[in-house]
């Protein structure tokens, strides 16, 4: 049995969470070059858990739950126009630590309201193959294959 998709994507938005609360300790460092970089990985995590999601559990749940997929799809697009708004940000040197923990208070809420509708739902309802493939999907967009290692 392959790992519950709760536990796996509760995982990454834990993760996400963690790295949201180091580019705030290198912006109160006031370290400018670990700033951008950090926050691209933020970022390129959370598009990948995002794109999963939309690609591999959305399709599911809108045939069975059609009105609870389109509520994460709309959160997924708030999620977006965030990271837009602090990418400006950063890219502007004009951040504010309090619209990173705004995304980080915004993101916690949208993972407990994703279990709650999605999580749990794939968990008891996809089976092993469509589960395996989204699990199979996260994993890929969260470690690409190093481009240089080949």
């Amino acid at each position: 049995m392959t790992t519950p998709i709760h536990d796996r994507f509760l995982a990454d938005y834990d993760e996400i969470e963690s790295r949201l609360g180091q580019l705030l300790a290198a912006f109160a460092k006031g370290d400018g070059r670990l700033v951008p970089r950090l926050w691209a990985e933020c970022r390129g995590r959370l598009i990948a858990h995002l794109e999963t999601v939309e690609g591999h559990l959305i399709p599911a749940l809108v045939r069975a739950r059609e009105r609870d997929a389109w509520v994460l799809v709309e959160e997924h697009r708030h999620i977006r126009a965030r990271l837009t708004e602090i990418g400006v940000a950063v890219d502007s040197h004009r951040l504010r630590p309090d619209s990173v923990r705004d995304l980080a208070d915004e993101l916690h809420a949208h993972a407990v309201g994703e279990d709650r509708l999605l999580y749990q739902w794939a968990d008891s309802h996809l089976d092993e193959l469509a589960r395996t493939s989204a699990l199979d999907a996260l994993h890929r967009g969260l470690y690409p294959p190093d481009a240089s290692a080949g």
